[in-house]
């Protein structure tokens, strides 16, 4: 019973799907819908819909997440971001 054992935190998860206007050529990237699996701290209030996507993903990037997938659709997009530890 005197076993330390280490059991480590899950990984944090972020999800983000973005639009681009199609009335603007140079439109920046919006967040559509973001969800959130763990925690996004300190980022939380960059992840609402209407946002910047950009922004988001820099707070993301800055506070340890990866960017693991990044896909795009014409006018939508998704990311995944993963930050483990």
């Amino acid at each position: 019973m005197g076993d330390n054992v280490f059991i480590p935190n899950p990984p944090d998860v972020v999800t983000i799907l973005w639009e681009r206007s199609p009335f603007e050529k140079e439109a920046p990237r919006t967040i559509r819908e973001a969800t959130v699996i763990g925690s996004a701290n300190p980022c939380q209030k960059k992840l609402v819909p209407g946002k910047r996507f950009n922004k988001a993903r820099s707070c993301l990037l800055e506070n340890g997440f990866e960017e693991i997938v990044s896909d795009s659709f014409f006018l939508h997009g998704i990311s995944v971001f993963v930050r483990v530890g």
